[in-house]
């Protein structure tokens, strides 16, 4: 995966963790008042973990491949 793939990646991940989908709007359909803000509150919360576990795990990667290269040269 080079860097303008890994960006794309990321940045279609962040961007998907900042709105709910119509299956998420759906689900939380019969919900309302508190327990509705709650709800999508937890929901939005995890979606931004997600989304950082995500960025962390790429970050990793590049940081491995970038070692391994350095390794080879020596």
């Amino acid at each position: 995966m080079n860097a303008t793939a890994s960006a794309a990646a990321l940045s279609t991940a962040f961007k998907g963790s900042q709105s709910l989908s119509a299956t998420e709007q759906q689900s939380l359909a019969g919900l309302s008042g508190v327990d509705l803000d709650r709800a999508k509150a937890q929901l939005m919360l995890q979606k931004q973990q997600e989304a950082v576990a995500f960025a962390s795990n790429i970050m990793k990667k590049l940081n491995e491949i970038a070692m391994s290269v350095i390794s080879n040269l020596k």
